[in-house]
């Protein structure tokens, strides 16, 4: 069975609105239609919060869902792979370091660039899995 599905039959056989249940689960009206409506998929918080809510397992929720599934392995990637820029701008940084006690050859520019780049890939990195 669909996500979707799942969620509107036990809504709907709760007596629930789209409010009430997002009010149970911490999320806006629209995130619960827009998962009724298949037009956007809950992530893996929000998956445990509906198995729990629903009283139904988490492999029974997803189970035979193959875009949730899609979307939980790519979410795992994404995050390894902001932790890995991360790691890679910080080593970049201790080159630059390296280079200028050493070496005696500051590269601000490189340095303000890569502190720059740092400073995005952290924002993304904290708005997109900070919770």
């Amino acid at each position: 069975m669909q996500v979707s599905k799942s969620i509107l039959d036990y809504r709907k056989s709760n007596n629930l609105s789209q409010e009430q249940l997002a009010n149970k689960i911490g999320v806006t009206r629209q995130a619960i239609s827009k998962w009724e409506q298949e037009k956007g998929a809950p992530d893996i918080e929000n998956l445990i919060l509906l198995s729990d809510e629903m009283n139904i397992s988490l492999d029974n929720l997803i189970k035979g869902n193959s875009n949730i599934k899609k979307q939980i392995v790519n979410n795992e990637k994404a995050v390894k792979f902001h932790f890995l820029v991360i790691l890679f701008l910080v080593a970049i940084v201790i080159y630059i370091a390296y280079f200028a006690l050493v070496h005696d050859i500051f590269m601000i520019g490189f340095l303000i660039a890569t502190l720059f780049m740092i400073g995005i890939e952290l924002y993304v990195y904290m708005r997109k899995y900070s919770n």
